[in-house]
């Protein structure tokens, strides 16, 4: 084979490794929560309490953009279909401070280091999985702390279960956001209680 017909031959198998890949659609990028437009306007925090929510603690296996499924005991799969448009431990601190601050706009949480917090929010998830069924399970433990790192509420766990309405990864990102605001709603509770309470002494 001649040097010209060597690099002919190479040319078609590269053009068809590019057909092949072509016909592949491309994953549909998915996000948690429900992220509404933003409102044009101002409003002031000054006086509020402020609350930095660090960065949700996920299990390392968990904390990529592919969407999971469990396939079995011991086994995950990845969507071929779709991926989250940030890494899971992203999206679900996103989401948990958006959530939370629609439910407690009397306080601010934030996430950014806009602010110097008076109280910290840890929160460390466990298991956030879809099974084969369709069952989602959202397992979490949270506590809230002063700036200094003192404990100002009970260690809290609890755990989340939502049946995904089909198959499909929009199906399963929609459950995971209605168990991620079931917890929001659990934390607020625990945040409402700590910050009312009267101080010790």
């Amino acid at each position: 084979m001649t040097f010209t017909t060597r690099r002919h031959a190479a040319w078609m198998a590269g053009g068809l490794l590019l057909c092949g890949c072509g016909s592949y659609p491309l994953p549909k990028v998915y996000l948690l929560g429900d992220r509404a437009p933003p409102v044009a306007g101002a409003a002031s925090t000054n006086g509020l309490p402020v609350i930095e929510m660090k960065t949700v603690q996920v299990p390392d296996s968990l904390d990529s953009t592919d969407i999971d499924r469990l396939a079995g005991a011991n086994q995950i799969i990845s969507s071929p279909t779709g991926r989250w448009g940030e890494r899971l431990s992203v999206g679900i601190t996103q989401d948990l401070v958006a959530t939370l601050s629609a439910q407690m706009p009397q306080v601010v949480i934030e996430n950014r280091g806009a602010y110097e917090p008076s109280r910290r929010l840890l929160v460390s998830i466990s298991r956030f999985d879809i099974s084969p069924d369709g069952q989602c399970v959202l397992s979490a433990r949270w506590r809230l702390t002063d700036a200094t790192g003192k404990v100002l509420s009970d260690s809290e766990e609890a755990t989340f279960i939502e049946m995904a309405a089909s198959g499909s990864d929009g199906a399963a990102a929609a459950a995971m956001t209605v168990a991620l605001d079931h917890l929001a709603t659990r934390i607020a509770i625990t945040v409402g209680s700590a910050i009312t309470a009267p101080p010790a002494g």
